[in-house]
């Protein structure tokens, strides 16, 4: 009964529930059991929250993954009292917070902490850092480009010629067969490498490819 009425929720939300075996693409999820966990523990208007948050708000419809569930039905209890005053400023605070670059930063500390625990207070923190109701000003997170765009760069310098080609090369391949909203998930979640580092891999295997047909 529990596992029929989260697929119905799903189906309504048009989220569309994927073996165990599969990656899920933006919009998909395969944790079941995890979605039939929260319902059962917190409700369905609790899990509508959830689901809604994660499959309404900017670049989180690939995020549908049973740590971020979790920690995002944590944030729901937290911020009870802000959902319930400005539901709109909530999903619009959860469309600039960076939850992808969170997710495969907080993977570090598996084992120390779960990854449930240490999203959540990541996202609690930029969270409340973008809310309207907020009378601080709001923080500045252009730091986390600028650092990442150092470490791609380092990245870059570390990998061997030929096999940042080969990486290139496997990804141009896969970008052809998904959209850019998918690719750009399954760089970020499957692979774990930044969409920078991707663009540099592909720009040296189409150099590659150039310099192969000129010299033929």
């Amino acid at each position: 009964m529990t596992e029929a009425l989260v697929r119905s929720i799903c189906a309504e939300f048009e989220i569309k529930i994927i073996p165990a075996n599969e990656f899920p693409k933006p919009g998909e999820t395969r944790a079941v059991a995890t979605l039939a966990s929260i319902l059962e523990k917190h409700g369905e208007g609790h899990l509508r929250i959830v689901l809604s948050t994660l499959n309404e708000t900017k670049g989180n419809q690939g995020l549908m993954i049973a740590p971020i569930l979790w920690a995002t039905s944590d944030l729901v209890l937290a911020c009870s009292d802000w959902i319930e005053k400005d539901l709109s400023d909530w999903y619009q605070a959860w469309d600039k917070i960076p939850v992808g670059w969170i997710t495969w930063h907080c993977q570090a500390l598996y084992g120390v902490v779960t990854v449930r625990q240490a999203a959540a207070g990541a996202m609690y923190v930029m969270l409340t850092a973008y809310t309207k109701n907020k009378a601080d000003r709001p923080m500045d997170f252009k730091f986390i480009k600028r650092t990442d765009d150092v470490e791609d760069a380092r990245m870059c310098r570390q990998i061997p010629a030929d096999k940042a080609i080969e990486a290139g090369k496997t990804l141009l391949e896969v970008k052809a067969s998904l959209s850019p909203r998918e690719f750009t998930a399954w760089v970020r979640e499957a692979v774990g490498m930044k969409r920078a580092t991707a663009v540099r891999y592909m720009r040296a295997a189409k150099e590659a490819r150039t310099i192969h047909k000129t010299a033929a």
